[in-house]
């Protein structure tokens, strides 16, 4: 990383964000967040970014994950629907209280493959490669999860029109 990093004080997810990472600086913990075009350093937690964009889009992330539970019945790294209305959908990669929980869009995370070390390395659309430290069942059961919650949702928000 370089000596000196511009840090933004916020950040709302949008539809070019494709994952958000986190990473220690000065003993604080950060987030690098992944765009198509760039990188971004944020002076907040992923979990702060993820609380942050929930209220920005009208709910609050406890909300959320209580929707994710009311449909889905996950319980345990749910994933979360940040924005409904752009089809914004996040998995964690951990549990979301444990500080090293890396955040993915489910719009981005379709290119994977295991490791050597047995961690799972993402190829995003852009061609910026990243290897996270999560097993491809676990990652591909994330992805699973959020893609069959997503199409529940939808389908259950079509049948209450």
């Amino acid at each position: 990383m370089k000596n000196s990093v511009d840090l933004s004080l916020d950040y709302e997810i949008n539809g070019f964000t494709m994952a958000i990472i986190p990473v220690k600086m000065e003993g604080n913990l950060y987030s690098k967040v992944l765009e198509e075009d760039r990188e971004v350093y944020v002076a907040l937690s992923p979990i702060k970014i993820m609380e942050d964009s929930c209220n920005f889009y009208g709910s609050s992330f406890e909300g959320r994950k209580q929707g994710t539970k009311g449909i889905s019945g996950y319980t345990h790294k749910p994933p979360i629907v940040v924005d409904p209305m752009n089809d914004i959908f996040f998995f964690p990669t951990a549990s979301p209280t444990n500080e090293n929980c890396i955040w993915i869009s489910l719009h981005y995370a379709y290119e994977y493959k295991k490791t050597p070390s047995a961690n799972t390395k993402v190829t995003f659309p852009n061609n910026t490669i990243v290897e996270f430290p999560i097993s491809k069942t676990s990652y591909e059961a994330q992805v699973h999860r959020t893609s069959l919650f997503r199409a529940t949702g939808k389908q259950e928000a079509e049948q209450s029109q």
